[in-house]
Formats: structure tokens, C-alpha cells, sequence
């Protein structure tokens, strides 16, 4: 069998989707009986549910995600928990991935929603497993890691989820780039900034600053939504090459620097790091300059 071709009968979808299964229970198995292990099965259970629904039909997608639950929940009965933090919300978001990738989604949007489903999942999965099993997924982990007396634990487990989640669905992008030509598909950002990027990384640090007086954990999570968007944009800028631009972003990261320098101190701890989005927030009027303004300054000059 062929694993790289589209799977057009019935048999060739079941046979296919028994294999990526099998795969899913191995790796379940694996990390039931070696934990360290976890860091296999929280990227390899994204990728296999993305094949899936790239090379196999839609409509048999619900059995292999059943079938998949089914044999994980069997096979580890005696430790549900696993299968219901890691399998689960990575069945959804491979799902979704493989159906934005067919739809030709920009890659960034791509990954940053799929990101965003695995977090919501995961974060749901978490009061389930200590409803069903009385276990503490939280302090297991942080047990784990020797951060269990950690004063600011609350402020990692948010931290530790995005970065987890983020680094699912960017391995599972770059596994299946290179076979998205042979079956047609291809991933490719816009060449200039869309304003909906912006407004996302306005509404991340106005976000965070509003959670920073309300929960400041989920704070932090806004904040690093900032972060990855700040770094894309702040890559987009650069290869602009435009001087103006260099010496805008140069200019904000200065002033940047003294804002959080003066109000650093004002703050209480550990929301201090909260105030890198003013550098986001700064950036974003960049955008703003660089995409529209600029150009239509251009423009006029040309006429």
C-alpha cells in the first residue's frame, strides 16, 4: 500500500486508517509505560489525524477518530487520563489542519487556529480527567518537571500548553509540507500583511492588559499569542528593506525599552513581563504606517 497516494475505496480508507490507529495506540502505549516519553505522542497524534483527512475520504474520518479513541481508551483503561489529554483534542486539531490545508489557507493562519484548538482541548480535557479519574493532570506534570512548590505554577501551565500546542501543529506543517504538491495543495501566505493580522495583534495586547487585573495566567496566554504575532510581523518588516521602516522599528524598540524599564517597577509580580506588549502594540502601528499609509503617500508622488 502506497502511503503517500489518495485513498479512493472503501477498503484502501479502512486499511489506511487502521495503520494510522495502530500507530496512534503504539505511542499511547509507549508513554503509558515510559512518561518521558510524552514528547513523542504530542507530536506524532496532530500528524497522523492530518494524513488522514488529507489522504482518506471525509466522511470515513469519524471512524478512524473513534476507532482511535476506542483502542487508546482499551488499551490504557487503566490510565484513561492519557488518552483523553493527548488523544483527543490532537484528533480535532489534525482534523482541522488537513481541512484548512485543502482549502488553501495562508500556512501562519493555519497553524495559529490548529494552535488554538489544541489549546482550547487541551485546557478542557484537564477538569474532565480530574472529574472521571480524581487525578490532577497539572500536578502530575508539574511533579514531573520538580515545579510542583513553584510560587507561580499557575502562571507556566499556560505557557507550557501554548508552546506545547504550538510545536504540534509547526513539526506537523514542515513533516507534510513536501508531499502537499502530489496531491495538489500548497500552502502560501499573502505577500503583504492583512489588516485582520494587525487587529490580532492590537486585540492580544489589549487582552492581556485587561486579564492582567482579572486572571493574570490567562494573561500570559494573550501575551504569547503577541509574541508569535510580533515575531511574523516583525520578520515581514524586515524584508521589506524599506529604511523608514528600519529606523521606525529601531525608534519603538528604544522607546520600548524605557516604557518597560519606568513602569516595570510599578507593577506587581510577575505581570512585569506583560509589558513587552508594548513593543507589540508600537509594532502594529508600524503595519499600519508601512502597508497603507506609505503606500499611499506612493501613490500620490507617482500621479
Amino acid at each position: 500500500m502506497e502511503l503517500t497516494k489518495k485513498k479512493i475505496t472503501l477498503v484502501q480508507n479502512i486499511t489506511y486508517m487502521a495503520l494510522m490507529a495502530a500507530i496512534n495506540v503504539i505511542f499511547v502505549l509507549l508513554t503509558t509505560f515510559v512518561p518521558v516519553l510524552f514528547f513523542l505522542i504530542v507530536f506524532v497524534l496532530p500528524l497522523t489525524s492530518t494524513i488522514v483527512t488529507l489522504h482518506c475520504n471525509k466522511k470515513y474520518f469519524p471512524i478512524y477518530a473513534i476507532s482511535t479513541i476506542g483502542l487508546c481508551l482499551l488499551c490504557t483503561i487503566w490510565r484513561i487520563d492519557d488518552t483523553i489529554f493527548y488523544v483527543i483534542p490532537s484528533i480535532i486539531s489534525g482534523f482541522i489542519f488537513g481541512l484548512f490545508v485543502e482549502k488553501k489557507f495562508p500556512s501562519f493562519w493555519t497553524i495559529l487556529v490548529t494552535t488554538s484548538i489544541q489549546i482550547l482541548f487541551t485546557y478542557v480535557s484537564i477538569p474532565l480527567i480530574k472529574l472521571m479519574t480524581g487525578r490532577d493532570i497539572v500536578e502530575v506534570f508539574a511533579t514531573a518537571f520538580l515545579i510542583n512548590e513553584f510560587e507561580y505554577l499557575p502562571y507556566v501551565v499556560p505557557c507550557f500548553i501554548f508552546f506545547i500546542s504550538l510545536a504540534q501543529e509547526v513539526l506537523t506543517y514542515f513533516i507534510i509540507k513536501a508531499e502537499l504538491p502530489k496531491f495538489g495543495y500548497e500552502l502560501k501566505d499573502p505577500k503583504q500583511l492583512p489588516l485582520s493580522l494587525m487587529v490580532l495583534l492590537v486585540s492580544s495586547s489589549v487582552l492581556t492588559f485587561i486579564f492582567a487585573f482579572i486572571y493574570g495566567p490567562i494573561a500570559y496566554l494573550f501575551s504569547l499569542y503577541g509574541l508569535v504575532l510580533s515575531i511574523y510581523t516583525l520578520v515581514y518588516l524586515i524584508l521589506e528593506r524599506k529604511k523608514i521602516v528600519y529606523i521606525l522599528l529601531v525608534a519603538t524598540f528604544i522607546v520600548s525599552i524605557f516604557l518597560f524599564a519606568a513602569l516595570y517597577p510599578l507593577v506587581n509580580k510577575p505581570l512585569g513581563l506583560l509589558l513587552i506588549n508594548i513593543f507589540y502594540f508600537m509594532e502594529a502601528i508600524i503595519v499600519l504606517i508601512n502597508n497603507y499609509l506609505l503606500k499611499i503617500n506612493n501613490k500620490d508622488k507617482m500621479k
